[in-house]
């Protein structure tokens, strides 16, 4: 961890703050009162250009007035005033900041030349920065807290790093009010000096930080952080909100951070590489993240569900089985012991569905004991544990009726929950929470405050047990690295350097692609009817004719691809028509495969990422259907072969109508072939190669497009 720039800055024993005064209303003054409230045990040393005394502390009119180098520096100053007092503090000797100042390139040119300005400052002196145009850190270990708004819980367990300065600070009371306890929160702003890989880096080290939340709106060290993440995630799980893949939220994170953002499916392609848990909202991160920091990890795909009403039951099962988990029907020896503590017309299969059931000693004590050590069941879903809340909403119409004060009648009905909060550590199993209810009801209020998750549906909590078995898959996966040692085919340079276009013709595309050991069509180039019909006859019809010309790069919508050619009348037929249409151009005849499947690969970039191999299904309906998945170069032979296996028509690599399963490793050695090709020959900015079809199992690429970057 000492190696990383943040443990300094997250740790510092001094700190000068520059921007708080007496005036409580300015965010600095704010940040200041809560960086003493915190406890933080170290010297805090306000500068002021006017104040003697700021927040009760001994005030330094100048930088330069410090009595020593202070290990952190805080500005929370005008923008313009941000790079000399950043110089002030680097002549002094202070190598770590964090700027909370707004106001550069998320503003435009003058505020990207100005946070260029700065850069080169911290540069100069060693120095590392987090911010500019952040809201601060938390430390709650330590403690430290530098944003504006009061840590409530200490010592917590999730880690959060976000590009937005809300999820640090607004959010604490949210967290607070859902038992969610924080370790470390990092609000990154611009990134300039410290960014979101940096985060992920030092949260990844951090022992008291069980999982991490990350908040994105871009990252510009995409292959950074795939290798970090992936080395993170096997042992600590990642969950990740990324808002930038639309055009309105790729606009606005524009105007927020400065951040560049990219196509949402990329993003998917990395996470899904990383072994990146993705959330679709910023409760679902939060929520997520708690129940992976907070709950022991799930060990199989099991899961026993317990209610008081058949819905519940329902959906949350529902939920389950969608991600791949089961909820199977007990064994009889299980269900034996349930039926001990339910009515008869309660069911004890799985879900446990007690119907109506005001005996909570069942939901929370006696069932759950039975289900935390029964050897088949590897986590539990519980809903309808409730106790003062449900009796708190039935008490006016009770009152009539009996003779008690409220409060004594809402503690004769609380649960007892002590038990059940430790059954899931002690068997080491995951338990979450389902209810209606909010922390109006002690129970729910119980679990919160135990450390165990709760959810406001039954399907959050299927989803969040569901992030359990993902984290699971993602522990389990193949742990193989790309091959990065393999040398360039000897001919390809040549090949390569002689071509002037900025699309490469068929022929030459295919060849390069040989020399890969990627497996093309058979074919000849041809200029003339008589190489044509030649060249049919090596090959043995039925044939493909279409026209080779690197200025031609859609040859199917422009009438010059001639499939299915039987004979040499038919050939010569065609030779006339695409003739017709292009005067010079050479031609391909190409052999015409024999297979029903047909698939695609290709690369493209997006900027800050390198190369992105794709793979889908292919032929005429590959934009119409967009089944397709992304991974970023260079690709494991295991990247490879989940990458096909996540298609939503996976089912068609397997044995499918009579028809021989896909080789997967053929498969998968053409996608790393791929990426190879691409990270060698970087002016290469996009490939298609479609349609690839099956021929008796194995992959062929029939068509093939290269376009050289502008």
């Amino acid at each position: 961890m000492s190696s990383s720039p943040l443990h300094a800055i997250m740790n510092p024993s001094s700190i000068a703050f520059v921007g708080a005064s007496n005036n409580l209303v300015k965010m600095g003054s704010l940040q200041c009162l809560n960086l003493i409230h915190s406890g933080f045990s170290g010297d805090i040393l306000p500068v002021h250009p006017r104040e003697d005394v700021v927040l009760g502390k001994k005030a330094y009119h100048f930088v330069s007035d410090l009595p020593y180098a202070p290990d952190l520096a805080v500005l929370v100053v005008p923008t313009g005033l941000v790079p000399d007092m950043l110089e002030d503090f680097g002549r002094l000797g202070t190598r770590n900041a964090v700027i909370i100042s707004g106001g550069f390139r998320e503003t435009g040119i003058s505020g990207k030349d100005l946070e260029l300005r700065i850069s080169d400052i911290a540069r100069r002196y060693g120095m590392r920065f987090v911010g500019p145009n952040c809201v601060g850190i938390i430390n709650t270990q330590l403690p430290l807290n530098l944003t504006i708004a009061p840590v409530r819980d200490y010592n917590g367990r999730l880690g959060i790093a976000s590009q937005s300065g809300t999820y640090v600070t607004q959010t604490l009371p949210y967290l607070h009010k859902h038992g969610i306890t924080v370790s470390k929160a990092i609000s990154i702003g611009n990134g300039t000096s410290i960014d979101i890989v940096d985060c992920l880096e030092y949260l990844g080290d951090d022992e008291q930080t069980a999982a991490i939340v990350l908040y994105i709106e871009g990252i510009d060290r995409a292959g950074d952080f795939l290798d970090a993440a992936r080395a993170i995630s096997r042992r600590k799980p990642i969950v990740a909100q990324y808002v930038g893949g639309t055009e309105a939220g790729a606009r606005a994170v524009s105007s927020h951070t400065g951040s560049m953002a990219g196509p949402d499916y990329v993003y998917d392609g990395l996470f899904k590489q990383a072994g990146v848990i993705r959330a679709d909202t910023i409760e679902d991160a939060y929520k997520i993240g708690w129940t992976l920091a907070s709950q022991p990890p799930l060990e199989g795909s099991r899961i026993g569900v317990l209610t008081n009403s058949g819905g519940p039951g329902t959906g949350i099962a529902n939920m389950c089985n969608q991600y791949g988990l089961e909820v199977k029907e007990f064994s009889d020896e299980v269900q034996k012991e349930i039926r001990e503590f339910i009515p008869g017309y309660a069911s004890a299969k799985n879900p446990v569905d007690l119907t109506f059931h005001m005996d909570m000693s069942v939901l929370a004590e006696k069932i759950p004991r039975v289900l935390f050590a029964a050897d088949e069941i590897d986590g539990v879903i519980i809903h309808g544990i409730m106790d003062t809340g449900w009796m708190d909403m039935l008490f006016p119409i009770l009152k009539p009726m009996i003779d008690i004060p409220r409060e004594d009648f809402l503690n004769m009905r609380k649960a007892d929950i002590s038990n059940l909060t430790d059954l899931s550590f002690r068997h080491g199993k995951p338990l979450i929470i389902s209810s209606f209810f909010g922390d109006e009801d002690h129970a729910l209020n119980a679990f919160n405050r135990n450390g165990i998750p709760t959810f406001d549906s039954p399907e959050k909590a299927g989803r969040a047990m569901a992030a359990l078995y993902e984290h699971f898959l993602i522990r389990n996966m193949p742990h193989d690295k790309p091959d990065t040692g393999m040398e360039m085919p000897e001919n390809v340079r040549s090949i390569v350097d002689s071509t002037d276009t900025q699309a490469f013709d068929e022929y030459t595309a295919k060849k390069i692609l040989r020399e890969y050991g990627i497996p093309t069509t058979r074919e000849f180039l041809v200029n003339t009817i008589e190489e044509a019909v030649d060249s049919a006859g090596a090959i043995g019809y039925p044939v493909a004719l279409k026209v080779c010309s690197p200025h031609i790069m859609h040859k199917t919508e422009r009438g010059m691809v001639h499939l299915a050619i039987q004979d040499d009348e038919s050939l010569q037929k065609a030779f006339h028509s695409i003739r017709s249409k292009d005067e010079k151009s050479a031609m391909l005849v190409s052999e015409m495969l024999r297979g029903n499947r047909e698939f695609m690969a290709g690369m493209t970039y997006s900027p800050g990422f390198p190369p992105c191999i794709m793979f889908g299904l292919g032929g005429v309906f590959t934009e119409a259907l967009k089944d397709n998945a992304i991974r970023l170069a260079p690709l494991s032979h295991s990247d490879a072969v989940a990458m096909a296996e996540s298609l939503a028509s996976r089912a068609l690599l397997g044995p499918y109508r009579g028809m021989q399963p896909v080789d997967m490793d053929a498969i998968a050695s053409m996608l790393v072939a791929l990426g190879r090709l691409a990270l060698d020959f970087p002016q290469i900015r996009e490939i298609d190669l479609n349609p690839v079809i099956i021929n008796d199992g194995m992959p062929k690429v029939a068509d093939a497009l290269f376009v050289r970057g502008v």
